[in-house]
């Protein structure tokens, strides 16, 4: 008689059979994308990078949830928006009650918004752009926390809001978070915040940047204040949206890109306070964005750059990308965009064929516009609005270690009654210091909604696992070994 492992194999395989035309994405992809010859001797690709980059889009394509994002209908706003002349900056310009999730791989209990809005670039011009709001099935209650607007007496139960700042997805219209199968940061930031019962359930709003999703132009890559006001006015037009269920008080969360954005939203905070404001989470953040990059490593360092000059391209009349990037380095950037392509395909490109090709210019990071930007962006040495926790890994080789600690205590020099935490963790790098920090920053942003108070003064600490740590565990600087796939077999 077969043993019950070997019937549940056999059941699983009679579920397959069913679905004979589909196969895992673990091999293959729900795309056939190809480069024309044309975008290959443009570009000057070789062999390799074709079928790298290849490989690369048609990963990224699979991600999507249901369309491409490029042609989902959901960011298109039609001929009756005037976009010369758009609403106050946070305002509603559509809204998609219940996403279809069986679209995306989100965990059960969770639902999904999403909306688009009016924000506001590096240089102040209003421009459209898309955001999400991931629900709980049921809000934490926190007796401190307040409705935007409604009956306070009814017995309705309002959620406390988290603002939520991504990690670089990438920089064309086709990386918006809010169109990808699992949200992009997904196990990481969003799915915790919103499921971790005993400590929050809270909803997050989080912006896809302005540039991704809406066709509204160029992103303004690494422009970090820029990236700071999407996530305020995102914020503001879900409050708009739903003022009886979303609190007026709301905790400001990021990592990477995104843990740079939330520093620059507490300077931002410092200078245009908004109401309900209750503190400022940074994991892994960009703080002197050109100093990290001189550290890191030549496709990272050539993506980011480029990515950067996209975006100060749009602020600076004066600036082109042909002041930072090579002939071939322009080449490849406008094939990223004429391809639409996300981190995994800019990546492919940025790696130059090992070398063999120079995609940035000589001096770039010693010309004016390179100046211009360290200061424009700079996170660290500035006031701020606390309370403020930052988490960092000591092996991070992306938002390094020492470039964040330099900016921390230049922070504690010039302001020590400022009310700053900041906790090293030995030995781990980019990513995975949010699970080796979950309870901690979990925690933190509990007590911020339940109104514990945060001493004046700067905090410091390094941190090791009780029984040791091997570095080996720890690959790569992104050291994850799996992604949220789609169930393509129904089991």
């Amino acid at each position: 008689m077969p043993s019950l492992r070997t019937l549940t194999i056999l059941s699983l395989l009679a579920v397959r059979d069913t679905f004979a035309l589909l196969d895992s994405q673990n091999n293959t992809f729900n795309s056939t994308f190809r480069l024309t010859a044309q975008q290959i001797a443009t570009a000057n690709l070789s062999a390799d990078t074709v079928q790298n980059l290849e490989t690369a889009i048609q990963f990224e394509r699979s991600n999507n949830a249901g369309y491409l994002i490029q042609d989902d209908p959901f960011y298109i706003l039609g001929d009756e928006y005037d976009l010369d002349n758009l609403p106050p900056q946070g305002t509603i310009l559509k809204v998609e009650e219940h996403t279809n999730l069986s679209l995306y791989t989100l965990p059960n209990s969770l639902s999904m918004s999403r909306f688009l809005y009016v924000t506001e670039t590096f240089n102040g011009t209003s421009v459209p752009a898309s955001a999400y709001v991931l629900w709980p099935y049921q809000p934490r209650s926190f007796k401190n926390i307040t409705k935007c607007s409604g009956n306070s007496s009814d017995d309705q139960q309002v959620y406390p809001v988290v603002a939520f700042a991504h990690g670089t997805s990438g920089q064309t219209q086709a990386c918006a978070p809010s169109g990808l199968r699992n949200l992009w940061d997904q196990w990481n930031e969003p799915f915790p915040i919103a499921l971790q019962g005993k400590t929050m359930m809270s909803p997050v709003v989080a912006p896809d940047y302005a540039g991704l999703g809406v066709p509204n132009g160029i992103s303004q890559y690494f422009m970090l204040p820029a990236q700071a006001n999407d996530l305020y006015h995102a914020l503001a037009a879900a409050q708009s949206q739903w003022p009886s269920l979303l609190s007026k008080e709301f905790v400001v969360a990021g990592q990477s890109q995104g843990g740079g954005v939330a520093w620059s939203a507490a300077q931002r905070q410092h200078n245009r306070p908004v109401h309900g404001y209750l503190g400022t989470l940074a994991a892994s953040p960009f703080t002197d964005v050109l100093a990290a990059i001189a550290a890191d490593n030549e496709a990272q360092n050539n993506g980011r750059v480029a990515g950067i000059a996209q975006g100060l391209n749009t602020v600076l009349p004066d600036f082109s990308l042909s002041d930072w990037l090579t002939p071939v380095g322009v080449a490849r950037w406008n094939l990223i965009h004429d391809i639409k392509g996300c981190g995994v395909a800019s990546g492919q490109l940025s790696a130059a064929e090992g070398g063999a090709l120079q995609i940035l210019k000589t001096g770039w990071n010693e010309s004016w516009s390179a100046n211009w930007y360290r200061s424009a962006v700079m996170n660290g040495g500035k006031d701020f609005a606390g309370p403020m926790l930052i988490i960092q890994g000591t092996e991070d080789p992306n938002a390094n270690e020492p470039v964040v600690t330099k900016s921390v205590n230049e922070t504690c020099e010039l302001f020590p009654e400022a009310q700053l935490q900041y906790i090293r963790y030995h030995n781990v790098t980019h990513t995975p210091v949010m699970m080796a920090a979950h309870h901690i920053w979990m925690d933190w942003i509990h007590d911020r909604f339940a109104g514990l108070e945060v001493p004046k003064g700067c905090v410091q600490q390094t941190l090791s696992p009780p029984r040791g740590i091997n570095g080996a565990q720890f690959r790569g600087w992104m050291s994850q070994t799996w992604f949220v796939e789609y169930d393509v077999y129904g089991i």
